[in-house]
């Protein structure tokens, strides 16, 4: 439990995630070439980028909002500065496989995930950060995603224009709001600490009940998006095979309560992603 705390909290497991996301869209576009680099990167940068989100102005966070993965941070900060340092310089050995015009497109999801951080929104009384915006956390946050593991692969290798192929348009959709329905749930997790910040959210504006409810929603527009897809093409065991995921996906967003650690809505919302891409990849294969 010591390894896999240490695991989730260094950020190490969500740029896992994330890897797997990536490998599964090369899976769902048919006409893609596999490119490990490709891969590797985006384990890398996000890596990178959480590791700076969840170190920058740590020190500054008051006692009474420190959470289990602040604590583990404060504890490990120069370890962790010294391995998104190494990831950085393993990003930039790979970085010559790419083509000026692959790393121009990745600067906007950049400026936003550093502006998700970083206050740079002049207002009256202070300067805002993206998340600091009501209620579009999880957006911010499942848009990045997307772009990254699923945009990101296609206009590398087929050029930007590429993403607004209906097919590829589809996709995109698709993932954006499986990923927002299992965001949704960490925003419920950071409740009090957002509410004493004075964020204004989903959870900390209308409550536990109805930002579960969203979230529910979300998840049968999701499936919504797959199976129609599916069913043209009468693909009908990969329905059942998404219709049992949605089953339990929803099942474990009801059950969501105050009792949950941070651990547990890790351990569950970002095993749904592994469960999602790894099951995108192995239905394309047994097809």
């Amino acid at each position: 439990m010591r390894l896999f705390r240490a695991l989730i909290h260094s950020n190490f497991f969500v740029a896992g995630v994330l890897g797997v996301l990536t490998c599964s869209t090369y899976f769902n576009i048919s006409n893609l070439e596999h490119r490990w680099y490709v891969i590797v990167s985006v384990i890398l940068g996000s890596f990178t980028l959480y590791t700076f989100h969840r170190l920058y102005k740590i020190d500054f966070i008051p006692k009474a909002q420190l959470s289990d993965r602040h604590t583990w941070v404060l504890s490990n900060e120069k370890w962790l500065k010294m391995a998104m340092v190494v990831a950085v310089f393993l990003a930039m050995i790979i970085l010559p496989n790419f083509a000026a015009d692959s790393i121009v497109w990745l600067i906007p999801a950049a400026i936003v995930s550093i502006g998700y951080t970083v206050p740079f929104i002049p207002t009256d009384s202070k300067w805002w950060r993206l998340r600091d915006i009501p209620f579009t956390k999880p957006i911010i946050i499942a848009f990045v995603v997307t772009y990254l593991t699923y945009a990101f692969p296609v206009f590398e290798q087929s050029g930007i224009t590429e993403l607004v192929q209906p097919q590829v348009a589809r996709g995109f959709l698709e993932r954006f709001l499986f990923l927002l329905t299992v965001t949704i749930p960490f925003e419920i997790r950071d409740t009090l600490a957002d509410k004493e910040a004075g964020l204004e959210t989903l959870s900390t504006a209308f409550g536990l009940k109805r930002a579960k409810q969203l979230a529910m929603l979300i998840s049968v527009a999701w499936f919504a998006s797959i199976a129609a897809g599916l069913v043209v093409m009468m693909l009908w065991t990969p329905i059942v095979v998404y219709v049992l995921l949605e089953l339990v996906l929803i099942y474990s967003i009801s059950r969501i309560s105050d009792q949950w650690n941070e651990l547990c809505f890790t351990m569950v919302f970002e095993g749904f992603i592994i469960i999602y891409g790894l099951l995108g990849m192995l239905l394309q294969v047994l097809a």
